[in-house]
């Protein structure tokens, strides 16, 4: 018993415009002779069908190109998206930046006003003046 799949002859009534013979005769030995199966984009009927591959490239083309503006058109969705979460993103690093600095700010100020009054309290209990540095 054989595996080997049955591949249907062409019409009789049309020629092979490469081998100039009915494609009855010719058809089933050729490689470009293939099937296809899936649905029509059009309709969404079923597709499975026998031809000529030549045949079949204005289909496969039109296909081709209604794929292509749909990842277009998906690509430019993810772009646009992308652009919000980027903006999003910088908005809160520079919120966050600023949070940090204000913070690091108060420290320094809170740092030299304890520094100042831990010398005015010396200076009170009659230690010396520190020293003044030389800018």
């Amino acid at each position: 018993m054989s595996n080997k799949r049955q591949i249907p002859h062409g019409p009789a009534d049309l020629k092979c415009p490469l081998h100039r013979k009915p494609m009855s005769r010719v058809c089933h030995t050729c490689p470009w002779w293939v099937e296809i199966e899936g649905r029509n984009p059009q309709s969404q009927e079923r597709v499975d069908r026998w031809d000529c591959t030549i045949a079949f490239l204005p289909s496969l083309l039109i296909e081709n190109s209604a794929q292509q503006r749909s990842t277009a058109a998906a690509v430019e969705t993810m772009t646009v998206e992308m652009q919000k979460t980027e903006a999003q993103s910088s908005a809160t690093i520079t919120t966050l930046m600023n949070l940090v600095n204000n913070a690091m700010h108060q420290a320094a100020a809170t740092a030299l006003a304890l520094e100042r009054a831990t010398d005015h309290r010396q200076l009170e209990n009659g230690a010396s003046a520190p020293k003044q540095i030389a800018q």
